[in-house]
């Protein structure tokens, strides 16, 4: 049986309909906590049952120009989400057409970082975490 891997070609982390990160790479983490639900019925079993979920974006990307030659949208994020500490919606979508990647949800910015060498490509990087559902 053949299958075909899924390859990571382009992946885009999107805010206010504007792409503000072309991805390098990322790390999406869903971790679900059980809770123990263990009765004198369960016969020395221990029982448990998914109680909360959690969900975070990590990812490293390019700094990217627009059109006009500035960062205006890199710069727009982050005058948006470093001046607020309420939620804001981004997303996650794969951007070569193939739809095998589109989550996202609202989140807080947790941390991030930007660097560079002299003449090489801007690079920030950063953590997501969610609030909400992952849709």
């Amino acid at each position: 049986m053949a299958t075909d891997v899924i390859l990571g070609k382009s992946m885009t982390l999107t805010y206010d309909s504007k792409v503000i990160a072309r991805c390098t790479d990322f790390t999406l983490e869903v971790n679900k906590e059980p809770i123990d639900i263990t009765t004198l019925q369960s016969a020395g079993w221990k029982e448990k049952k998914v109680d909360l979920k959690e969900w975070s974006i990590s990812f490293n990307a390019l700094v990217t120009r627009g059109a006009d030659g500035t960062y205006s949208v890199y710069d727009e994020f982050l005058a948006d989400i470093l001046g607020t500490d309420t939620a804001i919606a981004v997303s996650l979508d794969d951007t070569d057409g193939s739809g095998t990647i589109s989550v996202g949800g609202d989140v807080f910015l947790t941390s991030l970082s930007t660097g560079v060498t002299v003449g090489d490509k801007v690079t920030y990087s950063g953590t997501l975490e969610g609030t909400g559902a992952l849709a």
